[in-house]
């Protein structure tokens, strides 16, 4: 510091960055939640159209969305584990 004291680090970014594991189980669950809500948005929407099965299905596989979400999920489940 120009005062001549030393620099303290500053750690309560680090410590907030650090979720807790209830916030992670919170995550997950609202996460997992709106995953299951857009499968049934798009089998719902492919049933409306009369969209043959296979292609609902291949819709699902190639969603940006729901695999976006899937990496997420993934990502959280594993920091889960590492705290555990």
């Amino acid at each position: 510091m120009p005062d001549g004291t030393p620099a303290r680090a500053d750690t309560s970014a680090i410590n907030a960055a650090v979720p807790s594991q209830e916030e992670l189980e919170e995550s997950i669950e609202q996460l997992t939640a709106y995953r299951d809500r857009l499968i049934k948005d798009v089998i719902g929407m492919g049933q409306r159209l009369k969209l043959p099965q296979k292609q609902v299905d291949f819709t699902l596989t190639q969603h940006p969305e729901l695999a976006r979400i899937e990496a997420i999920l993934a990502q959280l489940e594993s920091q889960k584990a590492e705290q555990a």
